[in-house]
């Protein structure tokens, strides 16, 4: 499969921090699914348009923002996202992120209808447009789906789970959480959202 990769980087230095962003567009012809492994993110936003390319900008800052990568694998029909953090500096993770030494912030930019998985320990996702199926995985993150069409299942343990949609038939169950959802009767997608301690909310767009 042929794509290209546009990579643009810029520094800004405040005081004892320091940030970059980057950019990154591949041809989306003949991808059907994404897989977004991303432990040390801090928030994952996720977007389609009737577009036929895939846009991926991140925003990083903090002491160790050099020390973070976003490494891209286009394989046959799938992409695969993966974030990457010094071994080193993996055990005091929690640390660093609780005194806001250092954040990952990524927004994907993807065309209509197709297959995303989402993995992270840390970060929450929002997302919104028209999916053939969504899957995320969050620990203590929350998700925020708004005006989304699709086959979902999203599973988090602490974080809150929001979603607007239509045309969709639901189960949605919280361990120790709160449900709150409106009346969907029936349509054509399949939803399930389940959390161990975060609260649910659903509803019609």
């Amino acid at each position: 499969m042929k794509h290209f990769l546009i990579l643009f980087f810029s520094f800004c230095f405040l005081g004892s921090f320091a940030q970059k962003d980057t950019a990154v567009e591949v041809d989306a012809k003949g991808i059907k699914k994404i897989y977004i492994l991303a432990e040390e993110v801090f928030r994952i936003n996720l977007k389609t348009s009737e577009t036929n390319k895939i846009t991926l900008t991140s925003h990083s800052e903090g002491e160790y923002y050099n020390d973070i990568s976003l490494d891209m694998k286009v394989e046959q029909e799938q992409i695969t996202l993966t974030s990457n953090f010094p071994a080193q500096l993996q055990n005091g993770y929690d640390k660093l992120s609780a005194h806001k030494v250092f954040s990952l912030e990524i927004m994907l930019e993807i065309p209509e209808g197709l297959e995303v998985y989402v993995r992270s320990s840390q970060a929450s996702l929002r997302g919104r447009g028209n999916f053939n199926y969504l899957e995320a995985e969050l620990k203590s993150g929350y998700c925020q789906l708004t005006n989304f069409t699709g086959n979902a299942l999203i599973n988090t343990y602490s974080g809150n789970i929001e979603m607007e949609t239509s045309n969709a038939v639901f189960t949605a169950l919280s361990r120790n959480g709160k449900v709150l959802q409106s009346g969907f009767s029936r349509g054509d997608h399949k939803i399930e959202l389940r959390s161990i301690t975060g609260d649910i909310s659903v509803w019609e767009n």
